[in-house]
């Protein structure tokens, strides 16, 4: 929690900050998150958290895996870590609910680099990406993220 307050602006969300804190903390509230750490210099690179359900449907469709949060540091911004943490993230998603069928979040919208990245997940089957005022909303199948982590093998295991 305490890195993703320090990192609250990087989120580039447009929301005020009590919005932003409840979407950093429900995972740890009504989900789980995770930690990427690097071993040298012992510092954390990245977080994530996903909640099961929606608000909307007072978190009844479990199916549905919804990510709350996710931050790389801009120093560790590279493919490599995204699989790994990509993986690590599905690993948990199952584990806690291995009736997951769909992942489903939300990103600023417009920002080149960020959407070049989040394309390879919008190009699999089944997958959408739609507007809505400056964010896009993003749904995979669960199944098709678990295929493309996959298809990186050893380079995509945590």
């Amino acid at each position: 929690m305490h890195f993703l307050l320090q990192h609250h602006d990087g989120l580039n969300l447009p929301y005020p900050f009590a919005m932003k804190l409840s979407f950093m903390s429900s995972p740890l509230l009504f989900g789980k998150a995770i930690l990427v750490i690097d071993e040298e210099p012992y510092e954390i690179a990245a977080a994530a958290g996903f909640v099961y359900g929606t608000g909307a449907n007072e978190y009844q469709d479990r199916h549905i895996c919804q990510v709350e949060v996710a931050f790389i540091r801009e120093e560790y911004r590279r493919t490599s870590l995204f699989i790994r943490g990509l993986h690590a993230l599905a690993a948990e998603m199952k584990a806690g609910n291995p009736d997951v069928e769909q992942v489903q979040f939300w990103a600023p919208a417009g920002q080149e680099n960020l959407e070049k990245l989040l394309s390879k997940l919008v190009a699999l089957p089944g997958s959408t990406r739609s507007i809505v005022n400056d964010l896009a909303f993003y749904t995979v199948p669960f199944r098709e993220v678990e295929s493309y982590c996959h298809r990186f093998g050893s380079r995509a295991e945590p």
